[in-house]
């Protein structure tokens, strides 16, 4: 595999008003099921952007941090309520936690390549995933799930050639250089005590509040 070299990457913008305050916040179709489409525009509007080309190129972790960042804005709250639901079976309880907003804020990444050693000794050199990725991932149209997740992989290697046998491994380091992408909570339920984790959409759950938001506005 011919070793590319990752696109420059510009800073995002900055967030200077919350998710509502203007009228181009209406027409904001959030139910085109087209996620990748939605954040970008929803962060390209609210920082002011031209074209939304440069949150494009931010990795999803950073596009996961700036949406629940300006959820935050437009709610004026500084902590984030889950409902978790307990997966004990024979419980199946409802409660809600409490986060704070700083417990998203992506990690400054200065190195933005991360290696995978493979099983066969070798080493995969990979990037992490952009807004773009998930925009091309998305007209994909593989046989298997397998497939699909080697082609994502492929796109995604800077040198090395990946395997299926690679994709665990890569998966996990994606995971752990992007944290907000597979983000989870470990909690107790309240009424059978059992401790767990619990993976929660960020990106899903920002989204729903913000069109929450938005019908809000639209009835008023």
């Amino acid at each position: 595999m011919a070793v590319q070299t990752p696109p420059p990457r510009p800073p995002p913008r900055p967030l200077p008003r919350p998710f509502g305050h203007a009228a181009e916040d209406l027409e904001i179709d959030f139910g085109s099921g087209d996620r990748p489409a939605l954040v970008t525009a929803l962060l390209s509007a609210c920082a002011e952007s031209a074209d939304g080309s440069d949150w494009w190129q931010q990795p999803v972790g950073e596009r996961t941090s700036a949406l629940v960042a300006l959820l935050r804005r437009s709610e004026g709250s500084d902590a984030m309520a889950l409902t978790i639901s307990c997966g004990v079976e024979g419980c199946g309880s409802r409660f809600e936690i409490e986060l704070p907003h700083a417990a998203f804020a992506a990690a400054p990444q200065a190195n933005q390549s991360i290696e995978v050693q493979t099983g066969d000794g070798a080493a995969l050199v990979l990037r992490r995933p952009t807004g773009a990725d998930l925009s091309a991932w998305r007209s994909l149209r593989p046989a298997s799930r397998e497939e699909a997740a080697l082609a994502m992989l492929g796109s995604l290697c800077l040198s090395g050639e990946p395997h299926a046998d690679d994709m665990a491994r890569a998966a996990q380091a994606l995971a752990e250089a992007d944290p907000l992408i597979t983000f989870a909570v470990v909690c107790a339920c309240p009424d059978c005590g059992h401790e767990g984790e619990r993976e929660v959409d960020l990106e899903g759950l920002a989204l729903q509040r913000l069109a929450a938001r938005q019908r809000v506005l639209l009835r008023e």
